[in-house]
């Protein structure tokens, strides 16, 4: 009779190693999902946040391209009207060229002459 215990003692360790072994295997499983769908996420992740900056960048691109022509127009704007100041009044406007010269060159020369 002593045999009959330990056949069922043998028959449930085995047992037990053999749910062990496929709870290793069901846990190995289980972990390596998680990291791919971790991955997964981060992917993800790292697109959005490339999508965004790319948008970021591209809208002050054309922020800075909508001012650099504003001040070109202005730039443009208030040459031509110089241009047609200096047409309407020639002589005085050598005049004051040469007055302004005049005193620049004196002060960069520093009164020395």
């Amino acid at each position: 009779m002593a045999q009959a215990p330990q056949k069922d003692s043998n028959a449930e360790l085995e047992a037990v190693k053999a749910d062990l072994a496929q709870l290793r295997g069901d846990m190995g499983d289980l972990l390596k999902a998680v990291k791919e769908q971790g991955e997964s996420r981060v992917r993800q992740g790292a697109g959005r946040a490339r999508h965004e900056v790319k948008d970021a960048f591209d809208e002050g691109l054309d922020t800075l391209n909508r001012g650099y022509e504003h001040a070109r127009q202005y730039g443009d704007k208030r040459v031509e009207e110089a241009e047609q100041l200096v047409g309407r009044h020639p002589l005085t406007s050598v005049v004051a060229a040469f007055g302004v010269g005049f005193v620049i060159a004196k002060l960069i020369d520093g009164g020395r002459h």
